[in-house]
């Protein structure tokens, strides 16, 4: 017996990080990942054309017979995952949403800093997340990182100056919260300019922890020992 996959969706390989975080937590699952690549950086676009996108993956999904929608992007979620939502009442729909809280809550008397898109800088959602932690959060938000990750992915050694040049305003932080699905990908590189004295948070695991509770809630998890299996497409292949 086939049972309903869950659907994960980001504009290109930052939310394989979050895919890997629901297969360990869901093994028993099956997947389908899409990577709107045709309209990657989201960071990029528009409100509306964020939206826009993030609908139309959640339209393939849904299409593709999901019971769960994961929006593994900063961005999407904090743009349109209302929207998904609204559509899609029926489907369970987990975000990924920029670790401030748990960061916050374990930090010292420094101060962290946010690495993320600027449409996510500029999202009310954001602001009012980044807006309990008393200043102690410095937004800095980028404009084209998640692109080079996306280009460079097979040596991303290639970013070391850029993202050491982006951190260097920042010699003595405390933390650094990686609020980008892309941005996963630099955490060697983070660490390799802080040292091993630097705490790095993403929100990953946090995400496949919502999935799986909800999915429990709703008694809508695979039985134990189910073959799960994981499928792959990209937006680039539409038409």
């Amino acid at each position: 017996m086939q049972f309903e996959p869950i659907g994960v969706f980001d504009s290109g390989i930052g939310g394989l990080g979050v895919l890997t975080q629901c297969l360990g937590a869901l093994p028993d699952e099956s997947f389908v990942y899409l990577a709107d690549e045709k309209n990657m950086p989201y960071g990029q676009k528009s409100e509306a054309e964020i939206r826009n996108a993030a609908l139309a993956a959640a339209d393939f999904l849904a299409k593709k017979g999901c019971k769960a929608i994961v929006v593994a992007c900063n961005t999407a979620t904090e743009v349109a995952i209302d929207d998904i939502r609204r559509k899609y009442p029926a489907l369970i729909t987990v975000g990924l949403e920029p670790a401030v809280r748990p960061c916050c809550r374990e930090l010292g008397r420094g101060y962290a800093v946010a690495l993320v898109t600027e449409a996510t800088a500029r999202s009310e959602k954001f602001k009012n997340l980044v807006s309990v932690c008393d200043g102690r959060v410095k937004v800095a938000p980028q404009n084209d990182l998640a692109r080079l990750v996306e280009m460079h992915k097979a040596d991303l050694e290639l970013l070391r100056k850029p993202v050491f040049d982006v951190l260097r305003p920042y010699p003595d932080a405390e933390s650094v919260i990686l609020g980008c699905s892309h941005y996963t990908y630099l955490r060697g590189l983070v660490r390799e300019f802080y040292g091993e004295r630097i705490k790095i948070y993403d929100g990953a695991e946090g995400a496949a922890a919502r999935l799986n509770y909800l999915l429990a809630l709703a008694d809508k998890k695979a039985p134990k020992g189910q073959k799960g299996k994981v499928e792959y497409f990209s937006s680039l292949n539409f038409a």
